[in-house]
């Protein structure tokens, strides 16, 4: 997170700030996170096998 005594931090009027553009920005980045999610999701259910548990071998 940024902070005010960060040597990089920059101010910026609200004059030039375009809240459309910033939350467009936004909106598209969790776009972005949620796909990369589904897609890490996807490909994990791919790697697990489900286990079948066989009734007889455990009933003797």
């Amino acid at each position: 997170m940024k902070s005010i005594l960060d040597n990089k931090f920059q101010y910026t009027n609200s004059v030039q700030t375009d809240l459309k553009k910033t939350f467009a920005r936004v909106r598209r980045e969790l776009c972005r996170l949620k796909q990369a999610d589904a897609i890490n999701n996807d490909e994990a259910a791919k790697k697990v096998l489900q286990i079948a548990a066989r009734r007889a071998a455990l009933r003797s």
